[in-house]
């Protein structure tokens, strides 16, 4: 049932999808997902960007996409009230395995195929190789598949 809903109010999505639990996704008009896509309970979207997510990604629970973050550049104690969001477009290539309450920043692309983000782990930098597992805070290589 919750696939259903999903296949008719993201801006694109494959044929497959598997919805487990209650994910949270903010912005679906925003969220672009291939075939094959699972996300679990616990899982949350919030683009203020747009989301592109490959086919056959998984996201394990508490795993989270986020594509918007408040612009720090001007943050000052006059101007903290002032909240202005950034946004930045992610990318999520086929294969992808976000596993347990990992978090992927805004701007992140993540173009490697079978791409696995170790639980915990926060991504905030472009990771280009394929079949590797990147793990820490930040996220960065733990090894090679």
């Amino acid at each position: 049932q919750r696939a259903r809903y999903l296949k008719l109010v993201l801006a694109e999505c494959g044929p497959h999808i598997k919805v487990n639990g209650k994910p949270l996704v903010f912005q679906p008009h925003k969220i672009h997902v291939g075939d094959h896509f699972t996300i679990n309970n616990g899982c949350q979207i919030s683009p203020c960007g747009e989301v592109y997510i490959g086919n056959y990604v998984t996201m394990s629970r508490g795993s989270q996409i986020t594509a918007g973050t408040l612009d720090t550049n001007h943050w000052s104690n006059e101007r903290y009230m002032d909240h202005v969001h950034t946004q930045g477009d992610v990318y999520i290539a086929d294969g992808c395995w976000l596993c347990i309450n990992s978090i992927i920043l805004p701007g992140v692309k993540i173009t490697g195929k079978g791409v696995i983000i170790a639980a915990g782990a926060v991504v905030t930098n472009d990771i280009t190789e394929s079949d590797v597992i990147y793990g820490g805070i930040p996220a960065r290589l733990i090894r090679r598949l």
